[in-house]
């Protein structure tokens, strides 16, 4: 059987974005593939646990990890009502998009995210279909709560920046020709990039929040011991 050649185009380990933090116990990255090679910088391949960010709409009929990995689908924007036309509509920009990711309407999924990664099986994935936006916010919030600083959760998001290219070609390698219900053509620039304001805007958020993001998070539908989990696994 030949190799593939053809690999995630935005992964890393968790434990990369801070010092003090534990490697191959959780990565994030862009959807796989089938025929997706071992990605370069992960440890452990497959994961234990897939923690699948997208709707139904962005998904083939199996999970290309599905057999090797506890698959769990966690869709973000359905839970923010962003399959709505309407509400689709008048999102203008990331920080738009973000401020309904973290709204109460959706934050409860985003808590069961910081679930997942504390308790599954260990290696956990976490990935959407660019690894930028629901994994994004979803990782910034792990990392915040890990009490990560502000500057490292911000580089650590915009290294997508960085690999947008690649997961564009890889869109296309796989006949994608939209995001939604919009033609990658049509979509606006901003879309495809990882601007730190963007990010910025949610952090102000959970800063702002009564008791910071740890306030914000327990506010929100999060576990008190599953944060005590997150922090034992993940810290070194």
């Amino acid at each position: 059987m030949s190799r593939a050649t053809h690999s995630l185009a935005n992964v890393r380990d968790l434990g990369d974005a801070s010092p003090g933090l534990v490697r191959d116990v959780v990565y994030r990255s862009d959807a796989p593939m089938i025929g997706d090679s071992p990605p370069e910088g992960v440890v452990t391949w497959p994961p234990a646990t897939v923690v699948d960010l997208r709707g139904p709409h962005e998904k083939g009929d199996a999970h290309p990890l599905e057999g090797g990995a506890r698959i769990v689908g966690l869709d973000v924007l359905d839970a923010a009502a962003f399959a709505d036309r309407e509400a689709r509509g008048a999102l203008r920009s990331l920080a738009d998009l973000y401020a309904v990711m973290i709204a109460p309407v959706a934050a409860a999924t985003l808590t069961a995210v910081v679930s997942e990664v504390a308790r599954a099986p260990a290696p956990v994935l976490v990935h959407c279909t660019a690894g930028k936006d629901r994994t994004g916010v979803s990782i910034a919030l792990i990392l915040r709560l890990l009490g990560v600083e502000r500057t490292r959760v911000v580089a650590d998001y915009a290294l997508t920046q960085d690999h947008m290219p690649g997961v564009l070609a890889r869109m296309l390698s796989s006949s994608r020709t939209s995001i939604g219900d919009t033609p990658l053509a049509s979509v606006p620039k901003e879309v495809l990039r990882a601007p730190a304001g963007a990010i910025e805007v949610v952090l102000d958020a959970w800063d702002a929040h009564d008791g910071g993001v740890e306030g914000w998070y327990l506010a929100h539908g999060g576990d008190a011991e599953a944060l005590t989990e997150l922090r034992r696994r993940l810290r070194a």
